[in-house]
């Protein structure tokens, strides 16, 4: 039994931290927005280790990056200043893969870390072993994307959770640098604690977001039950991104139809078109309106509506994936009050292999960053001639 000790200064943060780490994955069980829960959690997780490593990086510039976006330059950025930008990104894009798709090297100095996680976690409870573990780790020089990496894999192999939680990694314990065993494990249980509770956040953020969609679209709709609005709103809040062509697709319906749909949406303020591109064979892609910021940030031309002023739109800056609030008395409750759970929608029927196919492209579209920066780094021209798996 004393290999179950626990220091007392240990007990609440550890207590925390597990409270925290079940209730988001509780929230996910059998939740349709899981997918998308995924892929934004990766990637604010890439940009918060990017941070952690010295390389702060947007939120919403990194979305639009990963998916082959132009982005926006400030015109008082100096030539140094883009380039030291651009380099974050593609850092953080390659913290990403870590977790989304790992090339060979990761994926083997990842399962080494895992395998060190389990070697360090004999009789201790899964998170204060996974701080040892961590922190010998490091002691030993190991790299600290690999063992972030790891994190969540094992705690999911001691079945602390039911799903791999990318958020869950203890990456802001790094901050500080490990000093005595008792003061990283509590700066690793309150890291963890705090990556929790910001997905869940997250979750209950796209949720009230889903529901607010729905019931607007379901008061459009009427009495029309054969309308595919209501559907087309759930696979926009499923999915990370989504263009024409994959909505048409996941509702077995023509490209036409899909782009009046999504056309619909953006009138209706449900939907937003994040690329601002026009025209025919334009690839244009769609979210709900929390994503709305990323289009701010791309080099494509605004629309301007007729007797509106000229010029850039004024750029309003809004902390990533803020709480929406669709209740006046929402806004009145404390900070310190337990958010509300929100009514859990009825799933409609539709293919949920397409937001399979929808991530595996972002993880595709990794893998091509990934080339073309390997590419450059070797002197060689950044797109060969028959190479299409970089294109945008």
């Amino acid at each position: 039994m004393a290999d179950l000790f626990v220091a007392g200064g240990i007990v609440t943060a550890l207590e925390d931290a597990a409270i925290a780490v079940g209730r988001l994955d509780a929230s996910l069980a059998g939740n349709p927005l899981r997918r998308a829960w995924t892929f934004w959690s990766e990637l604010d997780t890439a940009r918060r280790h990017a941070e952690a490593d010295g390389r702060k990086v947007d939120l919403f510039r990194l979305a639009a990056h990963l998916h082959g976006l132009p982005l926006r330059l400030g015109d008082t950025a100096s030539a140094p200043e883009r380039g030291r930008e651009i380099a974050g990104l593609n850092y953080a894009v390659w913290l990403r893969s870590w977790m989304a798709a790992p090339d060979p090297e990761q994926q083997h100095l990842r399962d080494i870390a895992l395998d060190s996680l389990r070697n360090c976690g004999g009789g201790q409870s899964a998170l204060v072993a996974t701080a040892q573990g961590m922190l010998a780790w490091l002691a030993g020089q190991g790299s600290r994307p690999a063992i972030r990496a790891a994190v969540p894999l094992y705690l999911r192999d001691r079945a602390i959770t039911i799903h791999t939680l990318a958020a869950i990694t203890g990456g802001d314990a790094l901050r500080a640098g490990p000093d005595d065993p008792d003061g990283f494990t509590v700066r690793f249980l309150d890291a963890v604690q705090r990556e929790a509770a910001d997905g869940r956040d997250l979750l209950l953020t796209m949720e009230r977001e889903w529901r607010g969609a729905r019931l607007r679209v379901d008061h459009r709709a009427g009495a029309r039950s054969n309308s595919r609005l209501p559907a087309a709103v759930d696979l926009l809040a499923a999915s990370p991104l989504l263009s024409i062509s994959a909505l048409a697709e996941a509702l077995n319906c023509s490209v036409e139809g899909a782009s009046r749909m999504l056309e619909t949406l953006v009138q209706l303020e449900v939907a937003a078109e994040i690329t601002g591109r026009t025209g025919r064979g334009a690839r244009r892609l769609y979210g709900l309106r929390r994503l709305l910021p990323i289009r701010a940030e791309t080099t494509a031309v605004r629309r301007r509506a007729r007797g509106g002023q000229r010029g850039r739109p004024k750029r309003v800056l809004i902390p990533p994936f803020a709480g929406l609030v669709d209740e006046p008395r929402a806004a009145e409750v404390t900070p310190d009050a337990e958010p509300a759970e929100p009514a859990r929608l009825a799933a409609v029927s539709f293919d949920f292999d397409a937001l399979d196919r929808l991530v595996a492209a972002a993880d595709e579209r990794t893998r091509g960053v990934r080339r073309l920066l390997d590419r450059i780094a070797r002197g060689e021209k950044p797109f060969l001639p028959d190479d299409g798996t970089d294109e945008p």
